[in-house]
């Protein structure tokens, strides 16, 4: 299963009266989770990773943007109806519950689905000629059991067995599919060698659908209101002190054409100030005019908008009442605009072919629709699962993460690794499309942390299921995830393969939060094709520069220990040797290191001492960034 996410933005509201102001928590995310892939959000406290974890489980709305599962928007369903598995920090299992009750719990409640094909009510005889060994009731029993995995309820199931020396049993099937008996049919067999005698068969339902219809509202309706995202980029001469004149001067604009200011922030950004509001309660036909109001309030570089939510009670309230009047049920209304026009969704649920063309076009032509488009999908109803069914998925799932042998204890009587273990067991056994797990390792020891970690790599490789991973830990994300992406202040700085992102980093926050031993920054200068630290020539490159003041970062194994007279050499002052077994780490003073000193990893072949010293630097372990922006300076 993809997970799409796009755009994806949440705003915390603040509190006017406690002067505290709105605040960004996440800002325009755009990533796509391939199917199958574990990715790992990366970043530092505070950066929005658990939060996007959040947005994408539905446990919190965004301001804006979308959450798509596969080919399915998820943006504004519940939780429990987006098929996620969430594995928190805490275990948050029951106390009181054995581990196999634990793992059942999400079990109790799951409806699992059932296609609304055509159904059939069947009457199966079989016969068997019993041997001296065999027991009439434990075949009976054996012959319930079985339609119970089958997922059979009482209703939909009976049978009666007659006969001593040949064995009669009269199987009941109502209202259930061809490929259900089938299965049932072909599982007789490996209880005793049955014989299928008769099989009849008697239509019982036919099949239903739901039909996906979408169409262009042609009409703008003057009650129709648009919720808005509005983002500018403030100029060169924006300071602090003009947050609040600003943010209010957007209000004012705002509520004098009727709308609201729901959320307003200013952020500074690598490229300045920007300035994001989600307006909410505009009528449609002021949107121009509203948007040329906030302009000419403040004098922005840039300013665009986009509309996130339109709200039409007339055209909600005409198509609940036709659907209502044809007696069929709908779900997942929505109004929106995409783009170019408002457009209207909705899934017509459980209604034949025939009725839902028919029931479409009149509904077309009563409300001015056009560029109709419809989708048809074999409509689905759910059953429970039967006890037989959840023991099998427990006893499956147990298996799988290695607790099988402790399901008859209790979670006190287990290590703390041991009760991860089951919290991921109880996130599994729905069968989850995707799978989420909140810094799930950060209660262990180290040992055990390493330990789960590759645990979890495992189970996610042999289930397949695509998984997103929190964390602020950067060897755990590395070591477990297929691709990072890490966050600062609510924003993707940069995604990729684990080891691509440390070898080429995009910006120097990047280069700064990955690696251990922290990289090495040192505030360089550019001169022509030379890079200068200082007054030594560390790097020579084929491009030229230009003349600007830059920051040069260096990897701590990026260093190799200078010979007497060489060139492009770094010189320093060794204040400590530490001797590591094959390697040699020095720390060395530089008064050009933004952290006074830096610290080198040689090998222990090498000869060093306290005092001066010099190095040559590997130049693929050398990274340039802009003395502003702190983007990356890419080198051919």
């Amino acid at each position: 299963m993809e997970i799409r996410i796009k755009e994806l933005t949440k705003i915390f509201p603040g509190d006017a009266k406690k002067n505290i102001r709105d605040t960004i928590a996440v800002k325009d995310l755009d990533f796509v989770v391939k199917d199958g892939e574990l990715v790992g959000l990366l970043g530092p406290s505070g950066c929005g990773k658990s939060t996007t974890l959040y947005m994408i489980a539905g446990l919190h709305n965004p301001t804006s943007g979308e959450v798509w599962f596969g080919d399915q928007e998820v943006t504004n369903l519940s939780p429990e109806k987006r098929g996620i598995g969430l594995v928190f920090q805490n275990y948050a299992l029951y106390p009181h519950m054995t581990i196999y009750k634990n793992i059942e719990f999400p079990l109790t409640n799951l409806q699992v689905e059932v296609p609304l094909v055509t159904f059939f009510n069947y009457s199966i005889k079989f016969t068997y000629v019993m041997k001296p060994s065999d027991i009439a009731s434990g075949i009976t029993k054996s012959i319930q059991s079985l339609a119970k995995k089958c997922g059979f309820s009482k209703k939909q199931f009976s049978v009666a067995v007659s006969g001593e020396k040949e064995l009669v049993a009269d199987v009941k099937l109502n209202a259930v599919s061809p490929t259900a008996k089938d299965m049932f049919v072909d599982n007789m067999s490996k209880i005793v060698d049955f014989k299928l005698e008769s099989c009849e068969e008697q239509q019982a339902t036919e099949a239903l659908f739901d039909t996906n219809f979408r169409a262009t509202v042609n009409v703008i309706s003057e009650g129709e209101l648009v919720e808005v995202n509005i983002k500018g980029r403030l100029g060169k001469e924006f300071k602090t002190s003009m947050i609040d004149e600003t943010i209010n001067g957007l209000k004012h604009a705002v509520n004098t054409h009727g709308g609201k200011a729901a959320e307003c922030v200013i952020t500074k950004t690598q490229h300045g100030y920007e300035i994001m509001a989600r307006v909410v309660n505009l009528p449609h036909h002021k949107l121009q005019e509203c948007i040329e109001a906030v302009k000419s309030a403040y004098n922005y570089d840039t300013l665009g908008y986009s509309i996130t939510q339109v709200i039409n009670k007339e055209l909600t309230d005409s198509v609940r009442k036709f659907l209502n009047e044809k007696k069929l049920s709908f779900s997942d209304y929505k109004i929106y605009f995409d783009k170019t026009h408002v457009k209207i969704f909705f899934k017509l649920m459980k209604a034949s072919t025939e009725t839902a063309d028919a029931v479409l076009a009149e509904l077309a032509e009563k409300l001015d629709l056009s560029d109709v488009e419809k989708e048809v999908k074999q409509a689905i109803t759910h059953r429970k699962l039967t006890k037989e069914e959840r023991r099998d998925i427990i006893y499956e799932t147990a298996k799988l993460v290695q607790v099988d042998e402790y399901l008859q204890r209790k979670p006190n009587q287990l290590s703390g690794g041991q009760q991860q273990r089951v919290a991921i067991a109880r996130a599994l056994v729905k069968h989850p499309r995707v799978l989420l797990l909140d810094e799930p390792l950060s209660n262990l020891d180290a040992r055990l942390r390493l330990q789960t970690r590759e645990e979890i790599r495992r189970i996610q490789q042999e289930t397949g299921i695509t998984s997103v991973f929190v964390t602020h830990d950067q060897e755990e994300a590395m070591s477990i995830s297929d691709e990072i992406v890490v966050m600062k202040l609510g924003e993707m700085q940069q995604m990729g393969k684990p080891q691509e992102v440390y070898n080429s980093p995009a910006n120097l926050f990047v280069a700064q939060f990955l690696g251990t031993p922290p990289i090495n920054v040192f505030k360089a200068h550019a001169k022509g094709k030379k890079v200068m630290i200082g007054e030594d020539c560390v790097l020579e490159v084929n491009e030229d520069l230009g003349d600007k003041d830059i920051y040069a970062a260096i990897r701590p194994e990026g260093f190799i220990l200078a010979k007497p007279g060489e060139k492009n050499t770094l010189r320093g002052n060794c204040e400590m040797v530490q001797v590591m077994g094959r390697d040699i780490s020095a720390i060395v003073a530089s008064e050009y290191c933004i952290k006074h000193d830096y610290r080198v990893i040689i090998s222990s072949d090498d000869k060093v001492a306290p005092g001066p010293v010099a190095f040559k630097i590997k130049p693929h372990k050398i990274f340039l960034f802009d003395g502003e922006t702190e983007e990356r300076i890419y080198l051919k």
